[in-house]
């Protein structure tokens, strides 16, 4: 096989690579908020988020929710607790399980960051009009349904 015959990948071209790099972008962009200025890494952000949306929840399923591992989850758990913005209980069902839950301080900071996030969220979608931001969301929920 020749040169010539030899597969190439044009990783400017293929689209999980393009999708990884906008999805490495956006996050940065948003990023801007909550770790400029709380103090936040991305980890902490999407824990915080997902109890504050979920409420009692587990390690497990935030993991399985915010597709973090369980190092990252773990970490971003304690680092919130020793902050006061989120408190562990035992689960009543199962006692080997903790849930977690927003204290008033981790709800506090969340309701402050989710306007800002969602405007830094409306500076991202600006160049796109209403029915382009509907067709790329429809779009994403059609390509991640693809991958389940």
């Amino acid at each position: 096989m020749n040169s010539k015959d030899q597969a190439s990948l044009n990783l400017a071209t293929f689209f999980p690579y393009q999708f990884s790099v906008l999805a490495q972008q956006m996050s940065e962009y948003i990023a801007q908020i909550y770790r400029k200025q709380y103090g936040l890494s991305r980890f902490e952000w999407r824990v915080l988020a997902t109890v504050a949306q979920h409420q009692e929840i587990g390690a497990t399923e935030i993991m399985q929710f915010t597709r973090l591992d369980k190092m990252q989850v773990s970490r971003a758990i304690v680092k919130l607790k020793a902050a006061h913005y989120l408190v562990m209980q035992k689960n009543k069902l199962d006692r080997r399980a903790n849930k977690v839950n927003l204290t008033p301080l981790g709800s506090a900071l969340y309701q402050e960051i989710v306007p800002l996030v969602q405007q830094q969220e409306q500076r991202l979608l600006s160049g796109l009009n209403n029915d382009e931001q509907g067709l790329l969301k429809s779009l994403l929920v059609k390509v991640s349904k693809q991958l389940d």
